[in-house]
């Protein structure tokens, strides 16, 4: 018998040849689809892709929405863990430069009195003449 005229067979008559086969086992294969079920198929997929594209705008607004919820959060773990590693925070102010002639050094100083760095004080800085105080004036 010829396997390939079985799909022109009735319904019947191919279900009593099938019932002669030496054994019979479970296996997956491809079915193939005819044009209509093909069209449908195409269809579906049309569909699900929409959707898909739809849900993944919403995940991405989502996903946008909490984004912008961590990050101040995730700024400031960042400036914790750099002032305690630095054991001190970055401040912008003023900074003042305080002379002490007797030991030629200038001092950097910050508003709350700590001293911030200190150097040797420059030729140009040094006090070559001495004025006289106030209460010598007095």
């Amino acid at each position: 018998m010829d396997v390939f005229q079985l799909k022109l067979m009735s319904v019947e008559d191919r279900e009593n040849v099938l019932q002669e086969a030496l054994s019979i086992e479970e296996a997956a294969y491809m079915q193939p689809l005819g044009p209509e079920e093909l069209a449908i198929k195409k269809d579906d997929l049309a569909s699900a892709a929409i959707l898909k594209a739809v849900i993944e705008d919403e995940l991405s607004e989502i996903k946008k929405q909490y984004k912008d919820k961590i990050e101040p959060l995730r700024q400031k773990v960042s400036d914790a863990i750099e002032a305690i590693k630095n054991k001190g925070v970055e401040v912008k102010g003023k900074v003042y430069k305080l002379a002490d002639y007797d030991n030629q050094m200038v001092h950097f100083v910050d508003p709350l009195g700590n001293v911030l760095n200190s150097r040797r004080m420059m030729p140009d800085e040094r006090q070559f003449r001495i004025t006289p105080s106030k209460a010598v004036n007095e």
